[in-house]
């Protein structure tokens, strides 16, 4: 189990870095409808970044508290309060970056071809 959060926060890092540097225009798909999605310019992709920075360093935390000072002690009321800020952070980040991107169609979109009778 280790190993997989490791892995999620290891992308939550890079993720969110190379958005954060490198602030790249893309576009992303509608889970359900392909054909539809949100377009992101370079400060939603910036939003995204530092989002996903926070929510690692919440992660990164979380992590430290569970595997490392758990069987010890519980988190102290300071470190509660931060990783809540760091939460909230993320969440406000994350959802202005989704808001800010524009909603449309997906200019790559092609329909699927219909075969049959």
């Amino acid at each position: 189990m280790r190993s997989l959060q490791v892995v999620m926060l290891m992308l939550c890092v890079l993720g969110g870095m190379f958005l954060l540097v490198r602030a790249p225009e893309f576009f992303m798909p509608a889970q359900w409808d392909p054909s539809i999605g949100r377009s992101f310019d370079p400060l939603a992709s910036r939003l995204l970044g530092a989002g996903l920075l926070a929510l690692a360093a919440a992660g990164a935390g979380y992590l430290h508290a569970m595997y490392y000072s758990m069987p010890r002690r519980l988190p102290g009321p300071a470190a509660q309060r931060r990783h809540f800020a760091l939460l909230l952070a993320a969440l406000v980040l994350i959802g202005a970056a989704l808001a800010r991107a524009e909603v449309g169609p997906n200019p790559e979109y092609r329909a699927p071809l219909r075969t049959g009778s």
